[in-house]
């Protein structure tokens, strides 16, 4: 194995122990404002999703650094499909990459497709994750009626 591709795993690794701990710091700080708050439920509730997104947002943005970092400054790998890559390219492929909706116009090549690969399954969990976290802190928080 060459060391680009050591590189390109080692990145890969911290920016996804980087996401998965934002996450979960996040869960524990949503969980209690959510439930220990003494703000409206409607601001609790809406804390909540905007506190989640804020979390995807960060995740994209690490990964996207990432990729910008192995690309640009260590020269593993490229992005291929456009003659000029702007620093929001690779904010924008990483979007692309974490929600798994794959436009295509980009393609990464090279060892910074592990990134890439990896990005794409840490995106689909952290999505999976915050949408059954707030499907039960809205379950448990939610004024019930009679």
């Amino acid at each position: 194995m060459s060391s680009d591709y050591v590189v390109a795993f080692t990145v890969s690794l911290i920016a996804t122990i980087s996401t998965v701990m934002l996450h979960y710091e996040a869960f524990i700080g949503l969980s209690r404002i959510v439930s220990q708050s003494k703000i409206s439920h409607r601001r609790r509730m809406l804390l909540l999703v905007f506190g989640l997104l804020v979390a995807h947002i960060v995740a994209i943005w690490v990964f996207g650094v990432s990729a910008w970092w192995l690309i640009q400054v260590q020269g593993i790998g490229e992005l291929a499909g456009y003659d000029t890559l702007v620093f929001l390219d690779y904010i924008f492929m990483s979007a692309v990459t974490y929600s798994t909706l794959g436009y295509g116009d980009m393609i990464p090549l090279g060892p910074v497709r592990f990134l890439y690969g990896t990005q794409g399954l840490v995106g689909f969990v952290l999505i999976t994750w915050s949408a059954s976290f707030a499907f039960i802190e809205m379950q448990n928080n939610w004024p019930k009626r009679e």
